[in-house]
């Protein structure tokens, strides 16, 4: 599993004192607010202030960036925070923990692994199969078992194949 996880991008910079306005990635700002350190292109930064701005947006300070002109070369950059600092609900998991597990039927056929997941009102699981590539949505009906420890997800066999693409 991996250590370090992204949390969000910088949209833009935020008023004249070196703040960051943010587009988040994570299941609301609740799972990062406690964060104290960010990760920007391998670079440690102190988190100063963090606070919440509305929707998927939030408001960073970090140390050392102090300035407009500084705050703005980190425009469109990725912030990764330490997995310990993120809160996660339980029954909820990682995108990056599930990413490469391997997809089963609920009869047992295994069809392939995961190679990613785009999130949105349902999520979206893209696989590798012997067929070629895939996608299908996570609806409710899936009866899905997401078990990322063991790297395995494993879906209802009969709606799996009602929602299923296969690309060309």
């Amino acid at each position: 599993m991996e250590k370090y996880l992204e949390i969000a991008a910088v949209a833009k910079p935020q008023g004249i004192k070196g703040e960051l306005k943010l587009k988040l990635f994570t299941d609301g700002f609740s799972s990062v607010k406690n964060v104290t350190k960010v990760f920007i292109d391998g670079k440690e930064y102190s988190v100063e202030d963090f606070k919440y701005s509305g929707g998927e947006e939030a408001i960073i300070k970090l140390v050392g960036i102090d300035d407009r002109n500084t705050a703005e070369s980190y425009r469109r950059k990725s912030l990764y925070a330490c997995r310990e600092e993120i809160e996660i609900e339980k029954g909820r998991f990682f995108i990056a923990d599930v990413i490469g597990a391997k997809l089963f039927l609920s009869s047992g056929k295994e069809i392939g692994t995961i190679t990613d997941i785009v999130s949105g009102n349902v999520d979206y699981y893209y696989i590798d199969t012997a067929e070629g590539k895939a996608v299908f949505p996570l609806i409710k009906e899936l009866e899905a078992e997401i078990l990322p420890e063991e790297g395995k997800v494993t879906v209802n066999a009969k709606k799996f194949t009602e929602v299923v693409l296969y690309e060309d």
